[in-house]
């Protein structure tokens, strides 16, 4: 029987969140570590937990093209090294179909601090 939407979602959640840091993926100028695949990421904090929860088709471009994750960890000065990301595999059906709805739901589960609407411009 196929899990409900909200359960895969929470399933990802514990999994992300269940990542110890030291096993998370260090980031590098390249991003080298970083998959070439879809799935559903946290830019996780040493000691501060997921600071921000993403969806990518491919986790590597994401990050090679900027992320305001980094940058908003930059402003707050916190050391590089305690920056890492967690990431959840998605298969390409996931992908198409659900990836929007459960990022949306892990969102408004934990409210990351660095996950912030910003309004569109005109």
């Amino acid at each position: 029987m196929p899990q409900s939407i909200q359960q895969e979602a929470q399933v990802i959640l514990d999994t992300l969140a269940s990542i110890p840091f030291e096993n998370c993926i260090a980031l590098s100028k390249e991003f080298r570590e970083l998959p070439m695949t879809a799935g559903i990421y946290a830019v996780k904090h040493r000691t501060l937990g997921i600071l921000y929860i993403g969806k990518t088709r491919t986790l590597r471009d994401r990050f090679r093209g900027g992320h305001k994750a980094l940058l908003w960890a930059f402003i707050e000065e916190l050391k590089a090294t305690d920056i890492r990301v967690a990431f959840y595999q998605l298969d390409f059906t996931q992908w198409i179909q659900l990836s929007s709805e459960l990022e949306s739901l892990i969102i408004q589960a934990i409210n990351p601090p660095y996950n912030v609407k910003i309004p569109a411009r005109d």
